[in-house]
């Protein structure tokens, strides 16, 4: 890891977070610095590839990000190239991995030009920061640059606390020599160190030191806070399971029960320690599909990793189970699976947890909230194809079950249709002893049969002339029947008697036989041969 990177990353991470007015892990968080200063990333492939940078804060950070590493690099390879000993053989391009296609000299870097040319870095820094006169804001930046290194523990005991909405002041003094340190820290990070102290409590505070610019006054920035002393821990170990306890969390009727044969396994672990081996290899080949989510589990600091990978299962859908796990260690190791905030996150979640943290002594509260707990991820991976497991077999044993069933029925079945064949062969020679009596006697009846329809043949060729004859003559009848009707209608036909001057009288559609049928003022219709007329009854004659 690159101290300087690691140093200047932290420095413009905290004076982000005030220009923004949020906490400085909002920004960048601890890992992601570290994976930073190891990895110094140079393109957007390489820095998108770090754990909690996508592409949102590469295009917000990312520019200023490798203008950090590249000027850190760049002194770091000019003060290297002063101390080589130039009657050695130059290195080629490759040699120091260069992307260089130019072989003209005044493209190179000055670490490979003759040493007269080469200039003390270092020298010159410090001749210029000796001569050179800084600004009040300037100065305390140069201070905080060199002050915030690392992140340090340190322990004290509380002698202030000033709570406000958003940040906690305090202070801690030493024990032996009475010196003290001004401290705060973001309530949020309070709230997930769930060490609520007071004055006169001892503890222990994670963070980094920082001179604060309006007031020229170094502080401690807390990131983490811990109780003090093996005894400390389990008393508020002690203090949390009662707590918890109390409301019901570890109640047996309020855990969730795996799923038969589950398949999608969410997996929080770290990916440097052996858990992750010992569960994967354990898992068995059923087609398990992982989902992992690489976090810290050693101390108080992983929690913060720990809540993040928590809360992204919540918000995945599909999960059939997920598995926290890491290997076994001290009530002080093991602190982030005893924090409230944590254990809060998890019980909000409505898959089932497996919780296959190690212990010594005392179990994690993390364990007794899970709806499935074991000591070692082994016995983990173990729970989770537990129903795999179960089902291989039952399926060997039915498997050996359904053989023996088929081998007995074969046998039995063999002697059915030996039987079944001889039986068969008896029934199919009676079959065609019959079938041949039949043809015999079809074979006679087709003969009679025969006889009978030329006979039949005759008769209607017969009925047939015969019936003809007598359709004719129908036919004649009926023409003179037709013919006499028609007749008869021509001489009864109405519309005769109009064409020989009569007319028909008619009132709504009623012919008029007498003069009673109607009175003065009705309006009678007329039918003549050529057409009609409507008249008006003026008087009557009886």
């Amino acid at each position: 890891m690159n101290i300087e990177i690691l140093r200047k990353l932290k420095l413009w991470r905290n004076q982000t977070a005030r220009k923004e007015g949020v906490e400085s892990f909002r920004v960048l968080s601890n890992k992601t610095i570290e994976d930073v200063a190891k990895a110094e990333p140079r393109t957007k492939i390489e820095m998108t590839s770090i754990k909690g940078i996508k592409d949102k804060k590469y295009y917000k950070y990312g520019k200023e990000i490798i203008d950090i590493i590249e000027s850190v690099s760049d002194v770091k390879n000019i003060n290297n190239s002063s101390e080589e000993n130039i009657s050695q053989k130059p290195l080629t391009w490759q040699e120091k991995g260069l992307n260089i296609m130019s072989n003209d000299r005044q493209d190179e870097p000055n670490f490979l030009k003759p040493k007269k040319e080469r200039v003390d870095f270092r020298q010159e820094e410090k001749h210029q920061q000796e001569n050179k006169i800084y600004s009040i804001s300037e100065f305390l930046d140069f201070l905080n640059e060199r002050i915030m290194i690392s992140e340090v523990k340190i322990k004290g005991e509380v002698t202030s606390v000033d709570q406000r909405e958003k940040v906690i002041y305090f202070s801690l003094k030493d024990k032996d020599d009475e010196s003290i340190i001004n401290c705060l820290i973001f309530r949020y990070q309070y709230e997930i160190s769930a060490v609520k102290f007071e004055i006169g409590d001892e503890i222990i505070v994670i963070g980094y030191p920082e001179i604060y610019k309006p007031m020229g006054k170094l502080s401690l920035k807390a990131n983490l806070i811990e109780v003090s002393g093996e005894g400390a821990l389990k008393k508020a170990y002690d203090k949390l399971k009662m707590k918890l306890e109390k409301e019901g969390l570890f109640a047996i009727e309020r855990k969730k029960i795996l799923p038969e044969l589950p398949i999608s396994i969410g997996l929080i672990t770290s990916s440097q320690g052996a858990a992750i081996g010992d569960f994967r290899s354990n898992l068995g080949s059923y087609g398990f599909k992982i989902k992992f989510i690489d976090s810290s589990v050693e101390g108080k600091q992983a929690v913060f990793d720990l809540i993040s990978a928590v809360k992204r299962f919540g918000r995945m859908k599909n999960i059939d189970a997920l598995v926290i796990s890491r290997g076994g260690g001290s009530l002080e190791s093991l602190q982030a699976f005893n924090n409230e905030a944590l254990i809060r996150e998890i019980v909000k979640l409505k898959i089932p947890i497996v919780c296959g943290v190690g212990h010594e002594k005392d179990v994690s509260l993390v364990a007794m909230i899970s709806d499935i707990a074991v000591s070692t991820p082994t016995a983990a991976a173990r729970v989770i194809r537990e129903s795999w497991d179960k089902a291989s077999d039952k399926l060997n044993h039915n498997q050996a079950i359904i053989v023996n069933l088929f081998e007995k029925q074969l046998q039995s079945q063999k002697y059915n249709i030996q039987e079944f064949s001889y039986l068969l062969k008896n029934k199919l020679e009676k079959i065609f002893y019959r079938f041949y009596e039949i043809k015999n006697k079809i074979f006679l009846n087709f003969e009679r049969i025969e006889f009978l329809m030329k006979n039949k043949n005759e008769d209607i060729t017969f009925f047939k002339k015969k019936i003809i004859n007598e359709y004719e003559k129908n036919i004649l009848l009926i023409r003179e029947k037709i013919k006499h009707f028609e007749n008869s209608l021509k001489i009864h036909n109405p519309e005769r008697q109009l064409r020989l001057g009569y007319s028909i009288t008619s009132l709504d559609g009623k012919i008029v036989r007498s003069v009673q049928q109607i009175k003065k003022g009705d309006l009678v219709d007329i039918k003549l041969a050529n057409g009609e007329m409507i008249s008006e009854i003026k008087k009557i004659k009886k």
